[in-house]
């Protein structure tokens, strides 16, 4: 009996001893895999504060010995910043507002409602998810130069039309709305609430943080788009950051410290904004992975 006490004892020190030994493993793991996803980041800040020589040298210099505020003055010099950044917000906002409501409304649609053949336009919507969009380019380009729109406006209209935001969001706001108990729509009903006034005061504040995800993800896809972006916009005048700074790289002579100092204030209101929404980012993601 005493034997069998010890080996149950002994069992269980080495079951403890296994399950330390791999979670030490998979600490390791993951702060090696974080150590390799942050390093670029850690090496453009670098970049964008050394000397053209310090940039260069061999061996690397991790962190420059004396910081070089000036490489974002010359660098915002390089492009025509403040025109470019206005271009870029007033593309970006009515994109993410656009995408953010009609993917909602789409996923409360198919969530919530009873309408003929839902399932089958549910699966028209996510296997559009396997087309390229290159396919579509061309008709698109057709039918905005035809309206007249072939501008910035080509990048706005088609998040109004659910087309901005991807068959993911629908997808991911449909999951969301799927694990609200429908004893809430049935109580908005006897109050006398209609569908619009269920979704306004019930639904949409239940599935924030998806709406976030949402916002998040098509805020950094439009502010980083740069393919259609080169198709529809023309003009210096015109251009977004992004595409101001790649002409930037590509055309003029770049002085690669600079490039870099640019390139962090490019990429700066996408960080902000994903740290700011961090914990709605992962609980949106996590909540509409697993249920629905």
């Amino acid at each position: 009996m005493r034997q069998q006490e010890k080996g149950i004892a002994c069992s269980g020190v080495s079951a403890k001893k296994r399950k330390k030994a791999w979670n030490a493993l998979f600490i390791v793991l993951a702060v090696g895999i974080g150590v390799a996803i942050a390093f670029p980041l850690f090496w453009l800040i670098r970049s964008s504060f050394v000397t053209k020589a310090e940039l260069f040298a061999r061996p690397p210099v991790f962190w420059p010995k004396e910081m070089q505020f000036e490489n974002f003055s010359k660098g915002v010099l390089r492009i025509n910043f403040l025109q470019q950044l206005w271009n870029s917000v007033s593309i970006a906002v009515p994109y993410v507002a656009g995408t953010v409501v009609t993917c909602a409304l789409s996923g409360y649609a198919f969530a919530r409602l009873r309408f003929p053949l839902r399932r089958m336009w549910f699966a028209l919507v996510i296997s559009s998810m396997m087309l390229p969009s290159v396919v579509t380019l061309l008709p698109q380009v057709r039918l905005y130069s035809a309206l007249g729109i072939a501008n910035r406006w080509a990048l706005i209209v088609p998040a109004f039309l659910c087309a901005g935001g991807n068959a993911y969001f629908v997808y991911l706001l449909r999951q969301f709305f799927t694990t609200i108990p429908k004893e809430l729509d049935e109580a908005a009903s006897i109050d006398g609430a209609g569908h619009v006034r269920t979704f306004l005061s019930i639904m949409v504040p239940l599935v924030k943080p998806a709406l976030i995800v949402v916002g998040l993800f098509s805020f950094i896809n439009c502010w980083n788009e740069i393919f259609y972006s080169t198709i529809y916009l023309q003009s210096e005048e015109q251009y977004t950051l992004p595409l101001g700074l790649l002409m930037v790289q590509g055309i003029k002579t770049p002085n690669y410290e600079q490039v870099m100092a640019l390139t962090v204030l490019v990429s700066l209101p996408c960080l902000v904004f994903f740290f700011i929404g961090n914990r709605y980012f992962v609980e949106g993601i996590s909540t509409g992975a697993v249920k629905g």
